[in-house]
């Protein structure tokens, strides 16, 4: 059994009391990372941690990490609901997947690292658009305006037409 298919068998899967149990924080961790290593194995490109998940433990940045030689990165940042959120079909503002390209750093004064940033709760419908997003990016290479694209398809067909940025 392969460690995506054993934290999926976990109790506690999927971890939506990460905010509170530091148990579940770390198996959300893990989770991400072995969807990222499930994804990048088929590449032979060199992929290493890089920026530390802040203490409190809220699921901003979770998981990130970094192919120096390409100047890419994923970032992920997980999304559970609280209480008081009502999701998007329900009339609501609450999105459970959220994704686009940027970049990080100053060009003057290091490598700019052009980064993938998925904004997603753990879920059976979350995990597909996760992986088509890591595989366009990670492992096909495609451009940020290819992701933008792609991202903007997704985000349409989730949550209905999305107003461009003028």
């Amino acid at each position: 059994m392969d460690a995506l298919t054993a934290l999926k068998k976990h109790p506690k899967f999927p971890f939506s009391g990460y905010r509170e149990d530091e148990e579940q924080y770390l198996m959300s961790q893990m989770y991400w990372l072995e969807l990222f290593k499930s994804v990048a194995q088929q590449t032979k490109d060199a992929w290493t941690g890089w920026m530390a998940p802040l203490p409190d433990r809220d699921g901003s940045l979770i998981f990130s990490t970094l192919c120096t030689e390409l100047a890419r990165g994923v970032i992920f940042n997980q999304y559970a609901p609280t209480e008081d959120d009502v999701p998007h079909d329900q009339g609501g503002t609450y999105h459970p997947f959220v994704a686009w390209v940027d970049v990080f750093g100053d060009a003057q004064e290091e490598q700019v690292i052009e980064h993938l940033t998925i904004n997603s709760e753990i879920s059976a419908g979350c995990e597909p658009l996760c992986l088509r997003l890591l595989t366009a990016y990670v492992v096909e290479k495609r451009s940020r305006a290819e992701m933008e694209e792609m991202i903007h398809a997704l985000e349409e067909q989730l949550y209905g037409p999305v107003a461009s940025p003028p």
